[in-house]
């Protein structure tokens, strides 16, 4: 169950974050033998706060033989839960893959994974909903993007094993997300749902390698999460919506896919997990208890997030549903299901030795009793940040220096920095500011007129200019600024979306982004085209150019030609109240020659067609320059 909002009186679409576990969710889960929860950024927003919700959530357990999971996606970079100024948030997996792919350590996915699980633990925690092992070998991926470590099977298995290792070192279970394979898809699953045109032996190469050869290795997780996705190579069959439509299964309801393949095939004997089934992928087509009844067929053991109630009345949701026009009562969701295993639409045996898997995998992490929590003090401990800034410089990749303008001589020069958001130039000013330069402005994109940009620049002798894409993205070249944006093609990727707080969204404006991100994304996706005005008309002045790629890497040929020096980050939260991220701090040092350049891309870059799709090979997987 999730209870990311709670509200008192009859407000069934509230939004404000549940921080305390009220009365009646207490009970709820106590009632109905609930055997987890999952929370996110809306209910944590302090350490000890995070620590004393957890346990009252425990508490639900007390007489019990095992105890409650209490999970949580923490990814590191953009999908991260815990307050990031207070804890120690990583700069995500392709910035780990960035950072292999120049030292080829494993140690490095070890020890992040070592360290994410101890305090997560540490807060009350004791499964995580990562590592993600798809294979990001779609460049118009939306979704998953920079939260893979590349787009090479192998490497996104190796390093997923050794993440999880230091996972399962800290007691903490890991999951491998999201199965069969979410990398080659151009549709967010919370807001539709993807098709995977891959052939057979190719979803055989790509997609299902890391889990096949992680068990096949006796490295198997302890979960693995299913993916609201459509894979016809690997099962064609059909299923009825609510509507009374067929479609394809999605994965997460296919039983060739998950029973068939993953436990016959590969032999997983492990724990696995629906993603959440109040994603549009799922809840588009199905009724929570259909959806519940057809996810039990498949042979998942755990259906995630099921039912969503926000108010002490939704609760019997769960139970019971009362039609109060009617004066009727009608079963709630798991009396639906218990229905089903009468009925033998659900085999009994089945759903027990989905029962004993589970049970089995808590017992073996101490959950037959309570523990007390360890000591919060690990939680951003200088040793765990020394850790993050050292993946981070070693993550930042180059791969442009034009006339060998890196690392920079800025002695007594003017700097200007723009971004997307207010943090990501803060942060990049603050490092500049601690090597000793003063001479630095910066502006934020969305609070910039174009004459102010003009004016920044002409008045700079560096500008510093930082994207924020999730994809390829086309822009149009040598446009006019001031006559609007109406001729630039829209670009594919998350920002097109509308924003919502509701569903169970990966990226909730709410919990990974300031609030002035609401502002901008009202305002349309066209960072990017503002960014190469601007950075045409710094070339047209001749400034010197340096382009911070900090999020998908593929959005550097759209400005490769003009400028001077091109960093990749593969991450974006800067200084907000506090360090949120080291990656731009540490792109600062490298742009000063303060730190070795060492990073090389995890993914390959191709040119882009008139129509935004991949063209030629631009930067092969493994490049980096170094100076």
């Amino acid at each position: 169950m999730a209870f990311r909002y709670w509200c008192s009186g009859e407000r069934p679409d509230c939004t404000e974050g549940m921080t305390e576990l009220p009365d009646a969710a207490l009970s709820a889960l106590r009632a109905n033998h609930i055997g987890g929860v999952i929370l996110f950024a809306n209910n944590l927003t302090g350490i000890d706060q995070t620590r004393r919700l957890t346990e009252r959530i425990k508490s639900a357990a007390q007489g019990s033989p095992v105890q409650l999971l209490v999970g949580v996606d923490q990814e590191g970079g953009n999908v991260f839960r815990l307050p990031r100024t207070l804890s120690t948030p990583f700069s995500g997996n392709m910035a780990l893959g960035a950072a292999f792919e120049g030292t080829k350590r494993d140690q490095l996915a070890f020890d992040q994974g070592r360290v994410l699980a101890a305090e997560m633990a540490a807060a009350g925690f004791n499964v995580n909903f990562a590592p993600v092992v798809d294979v990001n070998s779609n460049p118009l991926n939306p979704v998953i993007n920079v939260r893979a470590f590349g787009d090479d099977a192998a490497t996104v298995g190796r390093l997923g094993n050794s993440m999880a290792e230091g996972m399962k070192s800290e007691g903490m279970i890991a999951t491998f997300k999201h199965y069969p394979g979410h990398g080659d898809t151009e549709t967010d699953s919370h807001y539709g749902l993807p098709v995977v045109k891959k052939t057979r032996r190719e979803a055989y190469a790509v997609d299902l390698a890391p889990y096949r050869d992680a068990i096949a290795a006796g490295r198997a997780p302890e979960m693995i999460m299913t993916a609201h996705i459509q894979y016809p190579a690997l099962d064609n069959s059909l299923i009825r919506t609510r509507t009374g439509e067929q479609m394809i299964p999605p994965a997460t309801m296919s039983r060739v896919i998950q029973h068939d393949i993953l436990r016959g095939e590969f032999g997983f004997g492990g724990v696995t997990v629906s993603d959440a089934l109040d994603m549009k992928g799922i809840a588009d087509f199905f009724e929570p208890d259909d959806a519940v009844i057809k996810v039990f067929q498949a042979d998942v053991d755990i259906a995630l997030m099921p039912v969503e109630f926000r108010t002490a009345s939704g609760a019997k949701r769960l139970s019971v549903l009362v039609d109060r026009a009617a004066a009727a009562v009608d079963a709630g969701l798991i009396d639906r299901a218990a229905a089903a295993v009468d009925a033998g639409l659900i085999d009994r045996a089945a759903l027990d030795r989905s029962v004993r898997r589970i049970v089995a995998m808590k017992l073996r992490h101490g959950m037959g009793h309570p523990k007390p929590l360890p000591s919060a003090s690990v939680i951003g401990s200088p040793d765990h940040r020394e850790l993050e800034k050292h993946i981070a410089h070693l993550s930042v990749t180059a791969l442009l220096n034009r006339n060998g303008v890196l690392p920079l001589k800025a002695e007594g020069k003017r700097i200007f920095i723009m971004t997307p958001w207010g943090e990501q130039a803060e942060a990049m000013r603050r490092r500049f500011d601690e090597h000793g330069y003063r001479s630095v402005k910066m502006g934020k994109l969305a609070s910039m007129t174009w004459s102010d940009q003009k004016r920044a620049i002409d008045e700079a002798d560096i500008v510093v200019l930082g994207t924020l894409s999730t994809g390829m993205s086309p822009v149009e070249r040598n446009g006019d600024p001031d006559a609007g944006i109406s001729r630039v093609t829209a670009f594919a990727g998350l920002e097109r979306q509308p924003f919502t707080s509701s569903g169970s969204l990966v990226f909730n404006v709410e919990e990974d982004a300031p609030s002035s991100v609401l502002a901008m994304r009202a305002a349309g996706p066209w960072e990017m085209q503002r960014m190469r005005y601007a950075m045409e008309y710094a070339k047209n002045q001749n400034k010197v150019i340096v382009h911070v790629s900090m999020r998908s890497p593929y959005d550097v040929v759209n400005f490769d030609d003009i400028s001077d020096a091109t960093l990749a980050t593969y991450a974006y939260y800067g200084y907000e109240n506090g360090w949120r991220g080291q990656s731009l701090p540490a792109a600062v040092d490298a742009m000063l020659g303060y730190s070795p350049l060492s990073g090389k891309l995890p993914v390959a870059i191709y040119e882009l067609r008139p129509d935004g799709s991949p063209g030629a090979l631009r930067y092969s997987r493994g490049f980096g320059l170094r100076y």
